[in-house]
């Protein structure tokens, strides 16, 4: 079957006056927010735009004969997507704007987001999901005691100042923890401003607390929430949806399917399923009951202590981190009893889902 390359060379030669927006061009579009495009797509004080041809071109330019590395769960394929996409006339002469990239650690905070004019007032907004850094990785990890997270602000900041500056409609996007803040950041815009918004597309993101999804901002874009997930859903599966969720065919195993690079594509649509794998319902319910059988108190704890560890080590990303086996080593050996124990409980449920996953995916 295909996949996001076959899309592109498929339908690149259609522009979105004649094809509209489909759910595989949401995906594409929710993965170009991983591109680094700091110092290329203007940001929203600069104003201006440029077209993804030339943000390419000049990423390129930029980039000539380094060794690009996008992290441990970012593959290289989203660079060659991009490049195919960006010669495509479907999305070569997309104008990009509005870039933001803000990574704090003091605050806690892993923020990227820009904004792609597809047709005549016409937009997506796509919020880019967690990096290689451990800033990112502990924020969202931090969903699980933390709302909102500091991200969840920024994206409903960084949309309110988009809608105000452009006219026309909005579809809005991201892919894993960036599905999370594009539904945030509806929910959470003015009424006026919701009345605008046609689709928010998650993509095998997370979900929020009870309290969020059952409040009247939620509610009131609800119905226009499309969450995607493949078969063998795990970071998709956590926390709470309300909403309806798609299930899509992929043809890799375990937790790589959460890449979404994987994710099986015939014509203008993912191959769809009837439901998500048994071994998804089983790690759903085995991490929801671990992560009930804490406290909020003893989420966070447990967080802390694993990142305080980790930051010990002076890595700041998860590829300088296993190139560190032995000071990994090092920090296991620095945690208390309690939390090795929590951890190894999580580390254990991830293992037999992944090992269950490849096994049924090669059959």
């Amino acid at each position: 079957m295909g996949n996001l390359i076959d899309y592109v060379d498929w339908r690149g030669d259609l522009s979105f006056s004649q094809v509209e927006l489909c759910e595989v061009d949401s995906l594409l579009l929710s993965l170009l927010s991983y591109v680094d495009f700091e110092g290329i797509v203007p940001s929203h004080e600069e104003g201006g735009s440029i077209t993804l041809l030339g943000a390419m071109r000049e990423f390129n330019k930029i980039n000539k004969g380094k060794k690009l590395n996008l992290g441990k769960f970012i593959p290289p394929e989203l660079l060659k997507i991009a490049v195919r996409a960006a010669k495509s006339r479907r999305f070569g002469g997309i104008r990009l704007s509005d870039y933001v990239h803000d990574l704090d650690a003091e605050v806690g905070r892993q923020f990227c987001a820009l904004t792609f004019k597809f047709s005549r007032d016409k937009y997506f907004v796509a919020f880019r999901g967690t990096d290689d850094t451990l800033v990112g990785w502990k924020e969202s990890f931090n969903m699980s005691f933390m709302s909102p997270i500091p991200a969840q602000l920024s994206a409903e900041k960084y949309f309110s100042e988009v809608a105000n500056t452009h006219s026309g409609v909005f579809y809005l996007g991201g892919h894993s923890k960036g599905g999370n803040l594009a539904v945030y950041a509806s929910a959470q815009s003015e009424d006026a401003v919701k009345e605008r918004i046609v689709k928010i597309f998650n993509h095998d993101g997370p979900g929020f607390d009870l309290e969020f999804i059952t409040g009247d901002n939620y509610q009131a874009v609800r119905e226009k929430i499309v969450t995607l997930v493949p078969q063998s859903s795990v970071v998709g599966m956590l926390l709470e949806h309300e909403e309806n969720y798609e299930v899509i065919k992929s043809n890799a195993g375990g937790i790589m399917q959460h890449t979404a690079f994987s994710w099986e594509v015939m014509g203008g649509s993912f191959i769809h399923l009837d439901s998500v794998s048994e071994d998804s319902r089983l790690i759903d319910e085995k991490m929801k009951e671990w992560l009930g059988g804490l406290t909020v108190e003893e989420r966070e704890e447990f967080i802390e202590t694993i990142f305080n560890a980790l930051a010990s080590l002076n890595a700041t990303t998860l590829t300088e981190l296993s190139a560190e086996k032995l000071k990994l080593i090092k920090a296991w050996n620095t945690l208390d009893p309690k939390a090795k124990s929590l951890l190894l409980q999580c580390v254990s449920i991830l293992i037999k889902h992944n090992a269950l996953t490849i096994k049924t995916t090669n059959k």
